[in-house]
């Protein structure tokens, strides 16, 4: 074989083995690709349309080297501290946004493990906030849920806890 072929043969082969190593293995796929983004325009809940008819928001969630969650409400209760969380199922499903998603399925669902974060609403119950979080969304990762302190639960008497929901769509 010539020598220049020689050499095309072997770069070819140190590429083709360079990128079979990039197919990457079950433990890779379990994360999301870099820079992924997801968008939820977010609704109030049957429970609170009652009384947060013009409750609303939007959730913006990026994943790159772990992920940034940006939270904006509005039409929510004044100066009201609430929690939001990624979670695993759908706004339609009973409850809104089933479980929270959880890094490690087989993990607590505790701080470490979830993606939350919280949010104190203006005297106009408006409110805007961003978490970063070492977590990685994967395909689990399908609502953002906001949630009402036990508090304003029980002063408004009803049974869920959950304000406002969004299903996350892939931007």
């Amino acid at each position: 074989m010539p020598p220049i072929r020689a050499a095309a043969a072997a770069a070819a082969a140190v590429l083709t083995a360079a990128l079979a190593g990039c197919g990457g293995d079950a433990e890779d796929d379990a994360g999301t690709d870099a820079d992924e983004s997801w968008t939820a325009a977010l609704h109030v809940t049957a429970p609170w349309a009652g009384d947060h008819p013009d409750g609303h928001g939007t959730a913006d969630l990026t994943s790159a080297d772990g992920t940034s969650l940006q939270l904006a409400v509005g039409g929510l209760g004044e100066e009201v501290e609430y929690t939001a969380h990624v979670h695993e199922g759908t706004c339609d499903e009973d409850p809104p946004g089933g479980g929270h998603w959880l890094a490690d399925p087989a993990g607590e669902d505790a701080p470490g493990n979830i993606i939350e974060l919280v949010l104190t609403t203006s005297a106009t119950g408006t409110g805007e906030t961003t978490v970063s979080s070492d977590l990685t969304p994967d395909d689990r990762a399908r609502s953002v849920v906001v949630h009402a302190p036990d508090a304003v639960v029980e002063a408004e008497n009803l049974d869920s806890d959950r304000v406002l929901c969004g299903d996350l769509d892939a931007d």
